[in-house]
């Protein structure tokens, strides 16, 4: 195990682990029986290559990114540590530029790299309990990069019929191969410029019950 740890913080380790979580993650994506929540209410997410703040919580990330849209570019932010690392290289492979950074670690240059880049046109991807939590609880960066952009955030829940929870901080979901799928956008949430903190925590709240409500629904819809 201590073997395993510490080749997984070498630069070959994160490259090697990097690429065959891509590949386990995409065969299982591929094999997955995907349906959208409600095709009557499919926004243009898909269709139009506006600029947003895509979120859904870390315990989704095994899945989440390969059903971001592919229309445009996609700046995914991730933790320095090894294990961030070591999602960044998947991430790359999906086509998706990294922003490394954390409340910890180059924090503010990686929300001045955010602000840029959706000043170039391009969108974020941020799990916004992440890296380290607390578990579902929506941190302040992400209501804060919407402030100051204006750029409006969009949640992204999915689950499966089968999964498996792993016994971690966030109760990580490895979802079956060959499951049934389900997933959604939520509506643009946008969050104005000019609000005081009861107003900042009230949007924040928002962006939180959201996602909580749309899991809800599709956790629902599986079942």
């Amino acid at each position: 195990m201590r073997i395993i740890k510490r080749f997984s913080k070498t630069s070959f380790g994160q490259k090697l682990i990097g690429f065959l979580f891509y590949l386990i993650t995409k065969i299982s994506f591929l094999s997955i029986r995907w349906k959208y929540f409600n095709e009557d209410q499919k926004y243009n997410i898909f269709n139009v290559d506006n600029q947003y703040i895509f979120c859904c919580w870390h315990n989704r990330l095994f899945l989440g990114p390969h059903l971001l849209p592919r229309n445009r570019i996609i700046n995914a932010l991730q933790s320095s540590h090894s294990d961030g690392m070591i999602t960044s290289i998947a991430f790359k492979y999906l086509g998706m530029n990294v922003i490394l950074g954390s409340s910890m670690n180059g924090g503010m240059q990686a929300f001045r790299k955010m602000i840029k880049c959706i000043q170039n046109g391009e969108s974020i991807a941020i799990t916004p309990d992440g890296p380290k939590g607390p578990k579902e609880t929506v941190k302040e960066g992400i209501i804060k990069l919407a402030q100051i952009t204006g750029t409006p955030i969009v949640p992204l829940v999915w689950t499966t019929k089968k999964f498996k929870l792993i016994n971690s901080w966030d109760h990580f979901v490895i979802p079956f191969p060959f499951s049934k799928g389900v997933y959604t956008f939520g509506k643009p949430i946008y969050v104005d410029k000019k609000i005081n903190k009861k107003k900042f925590e009230i949007s924040r709240l928002e962006v939180e019950n959201e996602i909580k409500r749309l899991t809800k629904l599709i956790n629902n819809e599986s079942n």
